[in-house]
């Protein structure tokens, strides 16, 4: 049940008094359901296969369970004081998500005005979050038949740490926004005669983008740029060296739907270029790590390069993806959700030279509204993808089969 606290001040003065209204909203979702999962990787005579069944699997499929707290303060003239925190968690065992965090979802607090938008500062989602995650007939959700654990990777959906953004105000369907995370750390120090060791973690992350809904047509389009220079003291005792990294990360996105009645259309285009996840980058937290289902290859790239880096974790890393997808309304209560996905992917740093990856995934589901809060889904979807290397003959081909299938029943208050 929603239940909503609504508490008035009143504060006096000598001319008179004045009003401040204040609101705090507690919400949130349970999603869970049962699945099927199996995934397959070969190389030659080499195998990785994967299955599971059960609760553990599709928990959180179509949004993820969580609850919070929102509200905001009228401070007069349009403008609030507003907060969000939000925590999610897995229904099926009762844990934090999110790394075990309190509110791992979203935590911030800021300003907000009818005419100038919301400037907001905190734990916040990435403007390609909300300007690209929501597009499309399974949007971020449903495991590998969405776009974040799909064929493109969470450059469509991250949380920035510590950051600070601004969103507009709609403008007659436009709106855009601008967010910046960023930190620098940096240590100097001598340990027994050796000379000056300097360790430093400095990285930097620009989010920005827009979004335009009017009518039938809905168009999203955002841009990440993530910096990082990050290097580590050496271990005098092991004789290991240090290490760095330097690199730059682009990533954008354009999605766009168009809503025929009879049936919506979706389409959308995205590149990576830079290492996506490399283990030594400095840490603002840059969630957009995953490159989605091409992870399930990233262990036959293991040992190609000395210093231990995988296929997407040198800046040499490029990708492109693209989907089409349907939503077709089914009676009154129901839709069809259909959706293509694909990816060519590629490395051109040393160790890598020569090494291109393709992907499809092909998804189907339902979905039925029981109410205006709760709903059933299902979902069945199928992957196909390969991986090819310039010598064929110290690496053959590697080839990649999933599927899933699986029903939930998702209920919010």
């Amino acid at each position: 049940m929603k239940k909503t606290l609504l508490a008035t001040a009143v504060v006096a003065g000598f001319t008179g008094a004045a009003q401040a209204n204040s609101s705090v909203t507690i919400y949130g979702l349970v999603d869970a359901g049962l699945a099927y999962e199996k995934n397959k990787v070969t190389q030659s005579d080499n195998r990785i296969e994967n299955r599971t069944f059960g609760m553990q699997k599709f928990t959180g499929a179509r949004n993820g369970s969580r609850w919070g707290f929102k509200g905001g303060e009228d401070l007069g003239n349009g403008s609030k004081a507003i907060f969000q925190l939000e925590s999610g968690f897995d229904p099926g065992n009762g844990k934090s998500l999110q790394g075990n965090r309190l509110f791992g979802r979203q935590a911030f607090f800021g300003l907000s005005n009818e005419s100038w938008g919301a400037l907001t500062l905190g734990r916040q989602y990435s403007i390609a979050s909300q300007t690209i995650a929501p597009k499309g007939p399974f949007n971020s959700g449903y495991f590998q038949a969405g776009q974040l654990f799909g064929a493109f990777g969470s450059s469509t959906y991250g949380r920035m740490n510590n950051s600070v953004k601004y969103m507009s105000p709609d403008f007659s369907g436009f709106q855009f926004g601008i967010a910046y995370a960023g930190n620098h750390n940096k240590s100097e120090f001598e340990w027994d005669g050796v000379d000056k060791i300097e360790t430093k973690q400095a990285s930097n992350w620009i989010s920005t983008g827009g979004s335009y809904d009017n009518g039938p047509l809905a168009i999203g389009f955002s841009y990440d740029r993530y910096r990082t220079n990050a290097r580590t003291a050496p271990d005098i005792s092991k004789g290991t060296p240090a290490k760095t990294h330097k690199g730059t990360v682009h990533t954008w996105n354009l999605f766009g739907n168009y809503d025929f009645d009879i049936v919506k259309l979706d389409l959308g285009y995205g590149q990576v270029r830079g290492a996506i996840g490399n283990k030594n980058r400095a840490n603002v937290e840059m969630e957009a790590s995953s490159i989605g289902l091409n992870n399930l290859f990233t262990p036959f790239t293991q040992g190609m390069r000395s210093d231990g880096l995988l296929y997407s974790q040198t800046n040499g890393y490029r990708q492109q993806a693209w989907t089409v997808g349907l939503t077709i309304p089914a009676g009154e209560a129901g839709k069809v959700l259909a959706s293509y996905q694909g990816s060519h992917t590629k490395n051109n740093d040393r160790g890598f030279d020569g090494v291109k990856g393709n992907l499809h995934i092909f998804s189907l589901g339902y979905e039925y509204r029981l109410s205006k809060r709760s709903l059933l889904f299902a979902v069945a979807s199928m992957g196909t993808g390969r991986l090819k290397f310039n010598d064929s003959n110290a690496h053959p081909k590697a080839k990649l089969s999933t599927s899933l299938v699986g029903v939930g029943l998702q209920t919010r208050f």
